[in-house]
């Protein structure tokens, strides 16, 4: 019993990281796109996009249609490996539940499933998110070599730099799996039995929409996430200060209090508070539009393919057994 727990916790896993590749591969342009709008308002080097739009005709009339795929190697294998963790931790906790779960507890394996994943993957993350903002090949470093400078920067806590915030962020797939799973036990049985839409149209919506209302939930904190996995975003207050006052700011930092104050600032709180503060509310939702659109055709790609992938292993898992099975009575 509990082996094939373990192979049915396994099959998702494989099958989830093979949608979760799929759709990362596909909408790599657009999540170039807004990670770029989120952070925009704070790096002075870079053009100042008014759009989705705008931004996919600057990018390609800047830096090539080849740019919109800066690091997807790497954002693939942090992806699936993401992928793959998130789906096995989410399916054996289910399991091992013995009885089907509330739900908050539902929520809380998701959170927690999300968080273990995360923990795994956040160097890799920060990698993507470096690599996205380089504006030229000739610019863009390896992953070793973006794993030293990000060490040398700030230490070994550096590379996992907005982790603070995946923690905030692990309840985006809980609600995401929860809606769907919710949508999906009442509009499914539905459509199955008055209707001719086809069921797997029918979840990739449900999926769709799924997240994309997760994402407008949580948007806030992947911005500032994404501001806390870019060297500089958001830190340079000090740049149109005086040497005396920049000073006195220096002196007032080795107190106590003010250290702690420092510590708050690097956290996902600490910087949508400043965020808010010093751009304003709007500044939290650059380009919410691309990562609405990216959610809801992530989700449903992922699910779609994973489905796919699913039913092909079963079917070939029942192929070859059925063969053994007839080789071994003849």
């Amino acid at each position: 019993m509990a082996s094939s727990q373990a192979l049915e916790a396994l099959g998702h896993a494989l099958s989830g990281s093979f949608g979760t590749a799929t759709s990362t591969a596909v909408l790599a342009p657009l999540d170039l796109v807004t990670t770029r709008l989120k952070v925009q308002r704070q790096l002075d080097d870079h053009a100042q996009y008014t759009g989705v739009l705008d931004a996919f005709r600057s990018i390609l009339r800047d830096e090539g249609l080849g740019n919109f795929y800066s690091g997807l190697g790497t954002d693939i294998a942090k992806s699936v490996i993401d992928s793959f963790l998130f789906f096995g931790f989410y399916n054996l906790l289910r399991r091992r539940s013995g009885k089907a779960p509330g739900v908050l507890q539902e929520v809380a394996f998701g959170m927690l499933a999300g968080a273990a994943s995360k923990a795994c993957t956040a160097p890799l993350s920060n990698v993507v998110a470096r690599r996205q903002m380089t504006p030229s090949e000739e610019d863009m470093r390896s992953v070793t070599q973006t794993l030293r400078d990000m060490r040398r920067e700030g230490g070994v806590k550096a590379l996992w730099a907005g982790y603070s915030a995946t923690l905030v962020l692990t309840l985006n797939p809980s609600i995401t799996m929860l809606l769907n799973r919710r949508l999906a036990e009442r509009v499914i049985p539905m459509l199955e039995e008055e209707t001719d839409v086809p069921v797997a149209w029918a979840a990739f919506l449900l999926a769709a929409t799924s997240k994309s209302a997760a994402t407008a939930l949580t948007y806030p904190f992947q911005t500032a996430k994404t501001m806390l996995q870019i060297p500089n975003a958001g830190s340079d207050e000090e740049g149109g200060l005086e040497e005396e006052e920049k000073e006195k700011r220096r002196r007032k930092r080795r107190t106590l209090w003010a250290r702690l104050v420092a510590a708050f600032d690097r956290t996902i709180f600490g910087m949508i508070l400043r965020l808010v503060k010093t751009e304003g509310l709007r500044a939290l939702y650059d380009g919410m539009e691309g990562e609405l659109l990216k959610g809801f055709f992530s989700h449903g790609l992922t699910m779609l393919a994973k489905g796919f992938f699913h039913r092909l292993v079963i079917r070939v898992w029942i192929m070859s057994h059925a063969r053994r099975s007839l080789k071994t009575s003849g």
